[in-house]
């Protein structure tokens, strides 16, 4: 339960008494959340005016009536996931104090975009040749072992062992070439979606992988399951964009237990099989009253900027069915406790497929009503916000800040190796932030901040030469990429290289990049200090 929790219909708690007292434990619904006390507070303001544009520009009487955060208790939302049209209907059920928003891991997972078949054919560039090769062969040879990531849901990621490029399509229908990102490797659903189109394309991917879809002159996002026969996508033929049409859509199972994606910068699309589409990326969603999403709203407000139709509300699930969601969502367990032998295999260390059957999960209810109620757990609490409630990330303004914080924690814990923490901050962030900026700052463009043109190089004459109107512009020119940037994690990088025990592997990466920089910026000044600063 959370702090707050408003009426919403239901009369028994979760183990079949009468709701009597606030205390009780009462099972939520998978499309049911709770919010944090601001997001009540901003979308309480939403309601208001959506109350006022009903009243003041359709002539109708106003809908919420919102005065308090608790008016919107059993009002609809829109949950959306980044770099998506497809968004999740969802039920505000209460409120926490925690800076997070608690809802079912299904919601959660109909949210998720992800993944191909591992057979899946790309072609990357390494800086020299393209290349064409499995998308399973490319992420399990480029997945950095050494420094591999773990999400919430059992995804496996990291950053490519070494540089690599892709074509990507922008909303217009332009290519780009596009950096490599990270490769992942998910647990794949039972089933996947096979698309066939009419000029013989074939492309494998799970039900909620990000597509794209042709919408009067422009690209749109939506879910696998959504694509239909018919619908014109684009795809890769000789050096160009061309249109085709899906001409077959159907389920088949999943051929093995994994599924493989990259993620892809800017565009976040790639060419796979010959077909443009979208790839995998975060959890992070937002939500949105909706009568908001419904009418307050126009394809007309989207720019015609690349990602122009990303983060809208073009398409809405009603419904989630766990049968379609992401299989991560399936593999949890809702047993009130583990049996005995659940601890004496952990003692024999025995394999986890030989006691799976030991614990009831939500996979192992799929097609019975079980699958959507009667989920138990392990240990009562009698606050879910009774813990921190807000990441000490959050709190910390500056990078300096968490960096100190992280490190001095490192030092206090006997389980972590704080010399080796210190080493992947400036393997997996330091440097290569460093590396990136260092390089974007020779091949930036140049802006005028008076009309905005951008400028590939400098301009002779070293204001805006843009022919406006009735003259010139003659607006100042500025650089996009700035030196504080480029120097933004340098003296950081440094201290680190003093203070810990790294590699001489890793400091000599370090040394060369600060030689970098200062071949690029000149040394640094030197302060003057007075005889006072020693007082």
């Amino acid at each position: 339960h959370g702090d707050e929790m408003g009426p919403v219909g239901d009369k028994k708690e979760t183990h079949g008494y009468d709701i009597e007292k606030g205390s009780q434990v009462v099972e939520r619904h998978p499309q049911d959340i709770l919010v944090h006390d601001s997001c009540a507070e901003w979308l309480g303001g939403v309601a208001k005016f959506m109350d006022e544009l009903l009243v003041k520009c359709y002539g109708l009487d106003p809908f919420y009536k919102v005065t308090k955060p608790e008016d919107l208790i059993g009002h609809l939302v829109i949950g959306l996931a980044p770099h998506t049209s497809a968004g999740v209907l969802a039920r505000i059920v209460g409120f926490t104090r925690a800076n997070v928003g608690y809802a079912h891991p299904f919601f959660h997972a109909a949210k998720r975009r992800n993944c191909f078949w591992g057979d899946t054919e790309i072609e990357v560039n390494d800086g020299s040749r393209w290349e064409k090769l499995p998308i399973r062969k490319f992420v399990l040879e480029n997945f950095d072992l050494t420094r591999p990531g773990l999400d919430r849901l059992g995804t496996y990621y990291s950053d490519p062992a070494r540089p690599f490029w892709t074509r990507a399509v922008d909303t217009t229908g332009q290519i780009r070439l596009r950096k490599v990102t990270s490769v992942s490797v998910h647990r794949a659903p039972q089933a996947l979606i096979r698309f066939t189109t009419s000029r013989g394309k074939e492309l494998v991917v799970t039900p909620d992988h990000a597509m794209l879809v042709w919408d009067t002159g422009y690209l749109r996002k939506i879910r696998a399951i959504e694509l239909k026969p018919g619908d014109p996508v684009p795809v890769f033929e000789g050096s160009c964009v061309i249109s085709d049409t899906i001409k077959l859509a159907e389920q088949v199972p999943s051929p093995e237990e994994r599924v493989y994606c990259l993620t892809v910068a800017d565009d976040h699309t790639l060419v796979a099989n010959g077909i443009f589409t979208g790839q995998c990326d975060g959890d992070e969603d937002c939500i949105m009253l909706l009568l908001d999403g419904l009418i307050n709203f126009s394809r007309s407000f989207l720019p015609q900027n690349r990602g122009g139709s990303m983060d809208a509300p073009l398409v809405l699930t009603s419904r989630i069915d766990p049968a379609e969601i992401d299989k991560e969502a399936l593999n949890v367990d809702v047993c009130d406790h583990y049996p005995i032998e659940v601890y004496t295999s952990a003692l024999a260390y025995a394999e986890p497929k030989t006691i799976v059957k030991l614990i009831d999960r939500v996979e192992n209810r799929i097609g019975t009503p079980a699958q959507l109620e009667g989920f138990q757990f392990t240990h009562d609490t009698s606050d879910i916000s009774a813990g921190p409630i807000e990441s000490m990330y959050t709190q910390m303004k500056t990078m300096t800040d968490k960096l100190g914080a992280e490190l001095d924690l490192a030092e206090k814990i006997r389980a972590v190796d704080a010399d080796d923490v210190a080493e992947r901050v400036l393997n997996t962030h330091f440097i290569r932030d460093l590396m990136g900026n260092l390089s974007a700052f020779s091949k930036q463009k140049f802006r005028c901040t008076k009309c905005n043109t951008s400028y590939r190089r400098m301009p002779l004459a070293g204001k805006c030469t843009k022919f406006k109107g009735k003259g010139i512009c003659n607006g100042n020119i500025i650089p996009t990429v700035h030196e504080g940037s480029v120097k933004k994690y340098l003296e950081m990088s440094r201290e680190i290289c003093r203070k810990y025990a790294i590699s001489e592997y890793t400091k000599q990466r370090v040394e060369v990049i600060d030689l970098a920089i200062e071949s690029t910026f000149g040394e640094e000044k030197q302060q003057q200090l007075g005889l006072a600063d020693f007082m």
